[in-house]
């Protein structure tokens, strides 16, 4: 600190210049980050489940849907059925769009007088009345269409868009989006499926955060000026929180990272912790300015004493946002990285860039503060009347305060246990958003808009294997968890109606291995793409897709055990094996490692905060207290997120890291100028009402701009950033106010066991 404080007062102008021209560097990149929501993003390139994905979209085509819902009173009328194909025919020729089924195109299998013939189920819309009943009627009890293509109720048509593989899926439900908007109609169109949240949520979040992080820099400004009273006191760390964020989103531009849905909230987060730094900076610069020091020595003075303490605290805090870069999510690797950048970015400005502003201002002659604080000296402000009287009681009542801290934590803990877990992107959506209204159509009306898929792979013609896969689609259809099942085994079935004079009975599977290799071979005669998305050229690898009725973690964890019961059930003593994946098994497998990356960061994160305090501080009291303390914060904000119902998923998973990484710099800056008193001689009490009532100030100053900070994400028109800003809003004030009560009411209660108790003084 004494080498730093000597080159920020010899080359102030140098320093101020540097940071300038770096930020400039950074500004220019910054332009060149966005927002992906791409599920596949959050996963490692070579992820197990990633590579079994992109496997089969590349063997069967697209695996991502988009649903375009079509709800009209009646949809067998001739004007909606029109409108239906015309969709249908638009979304076909958009760029990146695999496959478009919807009642107009979709093909059935019907006998012939040479065999069989694949061909549309409509081949014109037909206009009489009586044709439409009779079309609806014939729809309506086939259950290859009904509840799929079109609703059981006929109030409702699906058109099922599958996407290309190699295209960008977020801007493939873009376009689908315009095209939709240009077909005008009686009817109300709906659109969803993953691709098309991800669209929608991409933008909303870069609206929201265009509204917010400029009300988030209003509100710190607005808490800074009523702390400082002065602009000094506002640009400084107003400036430094800006620098962060520049310089953070630069260096994520340079090395082409992008924001995502877990880490859209940094530059919110930067604002709100960033300016505390310089806070406590100039805080203590104002008082040794009290003190009637010269600029030059209370400047020395306070990098001197704060400084070490500043580091401490900044230390910690990228300590427990670098915890996550153990996380096996990337998105969450990269929010670790990034926001301890930005964090070690606003605590280097702190330290050299203010102070330098400091030193230049004050050798030119413009610093009349000091003579303004002289003149205040004398005087109390309610805030610190308040944190006397707090000061005073937690001494005085300290087995009282530990007490009632215990209890309110104890009581909040105990909902851990109803804790969850959730990765379902249509939960960031409030119920009455169109997306989710669109969500919520297709899940009534037909069975969801994602598909888990079932790949097996063994010799598919043998008819001992197409039973099994028969009898595995029966039973999972059973369960209510996902609609009907589609596979080669059904058009093997119809294949084998239609040769049988479209005898229902007939609707069977072909009980030879020669009669099933002569419809194969039928289907693929009669009909280019009909075999392909079911089943490989060789015969080898065989696909069964199902749309989920329940994408909600709990639901899918009830669909995955029951598809590996039936698994085991019925290809278990086969010479096949059987694979699970698509869009729903990479929202479970996220679940799961948001749970175990949770559990890997709390540990790293306790562990290094505890190393750095100790290191920093050199007493095993202070790291104990602080990191006794950030535990029970963090077990207070996870048991409110079971009581209330708050789910842990890949927005409210950083609160850990946030609350042990910033709450414990309160109790550093407590417990620093605890010791710093006692160096001066004070007994344990004096030395802790001089520490609760001088660095109160800018804990009081600190977390309120913190707190406001991240209140503003309850603006936000997404649930988890709702619950997010709420949760770290908690995290903070028990933290802060824990650091001016609890922590120093275990130093008095452990003082008094080592001496006997030094009584305050009256005043």
């Amino acid at each position: 600190m004494n080498y730093l404080s000597s080159i920020v007062r010899r080359h102030p102008k140098k320093t101020i210049v540097m940071v300038l021209v770096l930020t400039v560097f950074f500004a220019y990149w910054a332009r060149q980050v966005h927002m992906t929501t791409n599920i596949k993003d959050f996963f490692p390139a070579e992820h197990p489940q990633v590579l079994t994905y992109d496997a089969i979209e590349e063997v069967f085509g697209g695996a991502e849907l988009i649903m375009v819902a079509v709800s009209n009173p009646d949809i067998f009328n001739y004007n909606t059925l029109t409108r239906i194909q015309q969709l249908t025919t638009a979304l076909e020729k958009v760029p990146g769009v695999y496959r478009v089924r919807s009642i107009t195109n979709i093909e059935e299998v019907r006998g012939s007088e040479w065999g069989i013939e694949v061909a549309s189920l409509l081949d014109e819309i037909p206009r009489d009345h009586g044709d439409l009943a009779s079309l609806k009627q014939r729809v309506l009890s086939d259950d290859m269409y009904a509840g799929s293509i079109v609703s059981n109720d006929a109030t409702a048509a699906l058109i099922i868009t599958e996407i290309d593989p190699d295209a960008d899926s977020v801007a493939v439900a873009g376009q689908v989006q315009r095209v939709v908007d240009n077909f005008a109609g009686t009817e109300k169109v709906y659109v969803t499926g993953t691709p098309v949240l991800n669209d929608v949520l991409a933008k909303s979040m870069m609206a929201d955060l265009r509204v917010l992080f400029p009300i988030v820099l209003l509100l710190v400004a607005v808490v800074l000026f009523l702390h400082f009273r002065d602009l000094k006191g506002v640009i400084l760390p107003f400036v430094t929180v800006i620098i962060s964020v520049i310089w953070t989103l630069g260096l994520m531009g340079l090395l082409g990272k992008q924001l995502s849905p877990l880490n859209s909230v940094m530059p919110v987060i930067l604002v709100s912790l960033g300016n505390a730094y310089g806070i406590y900076i100039i805080d203590r610069y104002r008082d040794e300015l009290a003190g009637e020091l010269s600029s030059e020595r209370a400047l020395e003075n306070t990098l001197l004493s704060v400084g070490l303490a500043v580091i401490m605290a900044g230390t910690t805090t990228i300590a427990g946002f670098a915890s996550n870069i153990s996380s096996s999510i990337t998105q969450m690797r990269d929010f670790g990285l990034f926001t301890a950048y930005g964090v070690m970015v606003a605590l280097a400005i702190s330290l050299v860039f203010i102070p330098a502003v400091l030193a230049v201002l004050a050798t030119k002659g413009r610093d009349q503060e000091a003579g303004r604080i002289v003149a205040r000296r004398g005087k109390v402000g309610p805030l610190e009347r308040s944190l006397a009287r707090l000061a005073h009681l937690v001494v005085t009542r300290s087995g009282r305060v530990v007490g009632v801290a215990v209890v309110l934590v104890l009581a909040l803990a105990l909902g851990i246990p109803r804790l969850s877990t959730d990765s379902n992107f249509f939960n960031f959506f409030p119920e009455e958003s169109k997306p989710r209204q669109a969500y919520d159509l297709v899940r009534e009306k037909f069975s969801g808009s994602e598909s888990i898929e079932i790949v097996v792979t063994g010799d598919i013609r043998e008819p001992r294997i197409l039973q099994a896969m028969k009898q595995f689609q029966d039973d999972l259809e059973a369960t209510g968890l996902v609609g009907k099942p589609q596979s080669v085994v059904n058009l093997l079935e119809r294949t084998n109606q239609a040769l049988n004079d479209g005898d229902p009975h007939m609707q069977v599977l072909p009980d030879s291995r020669e009669l099933v290799a002569q419809y194969l071979l039928l289907l693929e005669m009669n009909s280019e793409g009909l075999l392909d998305k079911f089943l490989t050229i060789d015969y080898e690898t065989a696909r069964i897709q199902a749309l989920v009725q329940d994408s909600s973690a709990a639901g899918t964890r009830q669909l995955f055990e029951h598809v590996n019961q039936a698994t085991a059930k019925y290809f278990g003593d086969l010479d096949v094996e059987v694979t699970q994946t698509g869009i729903i098994v990479l929202m479970d497998t996220l679940s799961q490692m948001i749970i175990e990356g949770q559990i890997y960061s709390l540990f790293i994160s306790l562990g290094s905060v505890f190393f750095i305090v100790r290191l920093l501080l050199r007493s095993w009291e202070g790291s104990f207290l602080s990191l006794l303390l950030i535990g029970l914060s963090v077990l207070a904000n996870f048991g409110l997120m079971g009581w209330t119902g708050i789910a842990l998923d890949i927005v409210t998973v950083l609160i850990s890291s946030i609350g042990i990484g910033v709450g414990v710099d309160y109790s550093i800056h407590i417990y620093s100028r605890y010791q710093e008193e006692r160096r001066e001689g004070k007994t344990a009490e004096d030395a802790l009402v001089d520490a609760i009532v001088g660095t109160g100030k800018a804990i009081v100053c600190n977390a309120g701009a913190v707190v406001l900070g991240f209140l503003i994400l309850l603006l936000s028109s997404f649930p988890p950033l709702r619950y997010f800003g709420s949760l770290v809003t908690l995290t903070m004030l028990v933290a802060s106010i824990g650091s001016l009560t609890l922590l120093p009411a275990l130093i008095v209660l452990r003082s008094r066991r080592i001496k006997p108790v030094v009584k305050l003084s009256a005043n």
